[in-house]
């Protein structure tokens, strides 16, 4: 059996209910002078979708496996992963704590809202780094482990080796709607932290021959120490777990910070300019946190004649951030100002 049989075959749950569509973008393309297609892994049947699911449709099959009784997984109050680790909780009778790296919030909105309504225990811990958190993490997994509990623990942004397989897999479902549209897949652009996804992408491109580029927006600085170093190391790992003979190495991880601004949930340049644009071309959303840092990045690299077409732009999911007020705010003011200018 070879390495693509071995993934095809690989144990995983359904948690998204069906495949997500490929479209093309018509009016966003018109706009930005390159074609575009969006792999909308945005929508879901399960905790409003959005790329962690596919993570854990294979993380989850293995936990549940070994006999796993509770889930435990960190992040921010913003992270797209941890609502999802709850929402998949709660479709698969598991119970779920999430350690959250910040206070108690007077108002839970967006994600955090979403991880109360999924049943999920939030442990909140203050300001904390990303190494801090993993800390908090693991002794509140060692609490649930003394009172009897069997925890599978689940990294920042459900990114491993293994869940990297869940995105080798998804490459191979994007080639094959592609190809039923007759077109190929030139660039794939997406919005990038903990590194599951773009590990896996890579790992499926090159199992296909490598014939796409893959480009990863960063939107969380500091989240390793070695970040290439890192995102190889789960590519190659998930090569390992499947029997892949792949060549991979530093140089086909292709990621830029160049358009992360000011940091996780922080402002960047051409991100409001971006979820209109999307928003008023296609009736898509994307979120100032995440996902339109990619669109902000895809719009300027199109500008500069930097992607090689056809383009995809793979949804990763999350708008729920439009919905709280400190973005809601800001995105507001963004809109009367291009209505303005539209008028």
């Amino acid at each position: 059996m070879n390495a693509l049989d071995t993934l095809e075959k690989l144990p995983r749950l359904n948690l998204r209910g069906f495949t997500s569509p490929v479209q093309y973008l018509k009016r966003f393309s018109a706009e930005i002078g390159a074609e575009v297609w969006c792999k909308r892994d945005d929508i879901g049947t399960v905790g409003l979708a959005g790329n962690k699911v596919r993570k854990l449709e294979v993380e989850l099959a293995y936990a549940i496996a070994q006999g796993a009784t509770h889930l435990v997984a960190e992040g921010s109050r913003l992270s797209n992963a941890a609502r999802a680790v709850a929402a998949a909780a709660a479709q698969t009778g598991l119970k779920c704590t999430l350690v959250l790296c910040h206070d108690a919030p007077r108002e839970p909105v967006g994600n955090l809202l979403l991880d109360g309504l999924f049943g999920a225990n939030l442990r909140f811990v203050g300001n904390a780094t990303w190494a801090e958190l993993a800390d908090h993490a693991q002794a509140v997994v060692t609490e649930l482990e003394y009172k009897g509990e069997r925890i599978y623990r689940l990294p920042i942004g459900c990114a491993s080796e293994r869940s990297s397989l869940g995105f080798a897999l998804a490459y191979s479902e994007l080639r094959g709607q592609m190809a039923a549209h007759e077109r190929s897949i030139g660039t794939i652009v997406h919005a990038s932290s903990s590194g599951g996804t773009h590990s896996g992408l890579v790992l499926g491109n090159a199992l296909h021959g490598s014939l796409s580029k893959i480009r990863g927006i960063v939107v969380a600085g500091d989240v390793y120490d070695d970040v290439r170093g890192q995102y190889l190391a789960y590519a190659q790992g998930g090569a390992r777990l499947i029997g892949a003979d792949v060549s991979l190495t530093r140089e086909d991880i292709n990621l830029t910070e160049d358009y992360l601004g000011d940091g996780y949930g922080l402002p960047a340049p051409g991100v409001m300019e971006a979820i209109d644009l999307l928003a008023t071309t296609e009736g898509i959303l994307v979120d100032p946190v995440y996902s339109a840092k990619a669109v902000a990045a895809l719009i300027d690299l199109a500008k500069n004649r930097e992607l090689e077409g056809p383009v995809v732009f793979w949804h990763t999911g999350g708008y729920h951030s439009l919905f709280d007020p400190h973005y809601a705010q800001r995105a507001w003011s963004e809109i009367k100002r291009l209505s303005t200018v539209r008028l």
